[in-house]
């Protein structure tokens, strides 16, 4: 039987090796362990940088909608300014064609008068020259 030396030597090169065996273990877990770490930081920066910029586009777009509701308004208004400036132009228009057709009627009073000078002259020419022959 092995004494307790034998026992002992026997015994320190397995130790050993399970000793190597668990430092090469420790120093594998521990490159894992920064690269874990590495790779966290990296996806935590990316996520924050990809978070700032979909904060950034949602930022934007709520104020391009609330400038388009804006410019939407002001347009509706405008068209309205215009469509009011169309309808007294519109108005303008219908007076003077009134003005027209007065003036228009004037002159036809005007000619019918001068129809009846003008059948008066003639009767009278007629009956100055029935008594001057």
């Amino acid at each position: 039987m092995p004494t307790a030396d034998q026992r002992l030597d026997q015994l320190e090169p397995v130790i050993s090796e399970m000793l190597a065996r668990q430092d090469e273990t420790a120093a594998k877990v521990e490159r894992v362990s920064a690269q874990v770490r590495q790779l966290t930081f990296t996806v935590t920066n990316a996520l924050t940088a990809q978070s700032n910029t979909i904060e950034f586009l949602l930022n934007k777009t709520t104020k391009l909608e609330r400038d388009q509701g804006e410019l939407r308004q002001e347009m509706n208004q405008r068209f309205e300014e215009v469509e009011q400036r169309f309808n007294q132009v519109e108005q303008r228009f219908n007076q003077v064609e009134q003005r027209f057709n007065q003036v228009e009627q004037h002159l036809d009073k005007f000619e019918q008068r001068f129809d009846k000078f003008e059948q008066r002259f003639d009767q009278l020419f007629d009956y100055i020259k029935v008594k001057l022959k």
